[in-house]
């Protein structure tokens, strides 16, 4: 077996950085602090995208041999439910969010920060796929990371890209 220490250095990169941002997010809805939880939510929206459109274009589909069907919807419905989330804290007026909000929101930014450690998982499967197929990823990765694309972004030409 081997990994690309490029692709999973760079892929290793991108969970730490998107697992700061959702500790940072629930700490500040933990804490009341919904000005900090929009611009948290707003970061995420805009620097997590390449990595959205990566895993979802070109990594997911790369991984189908190795991951079970059921395996892989379920990571599409998390990053569904991840954008839908970060919309969602967007868009709330801090003044109208009661305590059973917030609480859901904590909880919804819990289980995505499952998610991005769960992915951890993936490192092996990435295991499977040959240096050529690990190099052409990478390559994918830096092409995502160059288009910038935003969350919302990513997910729309994801559902324009057959799985």
């Amino acid at each position: 077996m081997h990994v690309n220490n490029t692709l999973f250095n760079a892929f290793h990169e991108d969970h730490a950085a998107l697992g700061r941002a959702l500790h940072d997010l629930r700490n500040a809805l933990a804490a009341d602090d919904f000005p900090t939880a929009k611009k948290i939510a707003e970061k995420l929206e805009f620097e997590a995208g390449a990595h959205i459109a990566f895993e979802e274009i070109d990594f997911y589909p790369a991984l189908g041999p190795f991951l079970s069907d059921t395996e892989l919807e379920g990571m599409y419905a998390e990053h569904a439910d991840g954008l839908t989330l970060i919309r969602d804290i967007r868009n709330a007026r801090p003044a109208l969010i009661s305590a059973a909000a917030q609480k859901d929101f904590i909880k919804r930014t819990e289980a995505l920060e499952a998610h991005v450690s769960e992915c951890g998982e993936l490192f092996g499967a990435m295991g499977g796929l040959s240096a050529m197929e690990q190099d052409a990823l990478k390559e994918r990765l830096d092409y995502w990371r160059l288009q910038a694309p935003s969350w919302s972004e990513a997910a729309a030409l994801a559902r324009k890209t057959p799985r």
